[in-house]
């Protein structure tokens, strides 16, 4: 489910937001985003999203650019969507 190119959301940590799953180690991901620094997490910090983005043709700053622009359509929803998987990750524990 959590595989390159999947988009998620980091629900835990300093810096959370919407990222990209760039590759994997072991069984930590690395992810980049906007607002999330280019690292390796646990899959446990990480929510999936339905979508994915082919990043193997675009750069550092390219995926960072279309990132910001999904995380600001998904701040337009009705539901904001950080606010809910941060209170499902809470109530689940």
């Amino acid at each position: 489910m959590l595989k390159k190119n999947r988009l998620a959301v980091k629900i835990a940590g300093r810096d959370h937001g919407i990222c990209v799953i760039l590759g994997k180690k072991k069984d930590k991901l690395q992810v980049v985003g906007p607002s999330v620094r280019k690292r390796f997490v646990s899959p446990v910090h990480l929510e999936p999203l339905p979508e994915e983005l082919d990043t193997s043709k675009l750069s550092e700053d390219e995926i960072i650019e279309k990132l910001k622009e999904k995380d600001a359509a998904l701040k337009a929803d009705k539901l904001d969507f950080l606010t809910m998987t941060s209170l499902k990750a809470k109530l689940s524990r």
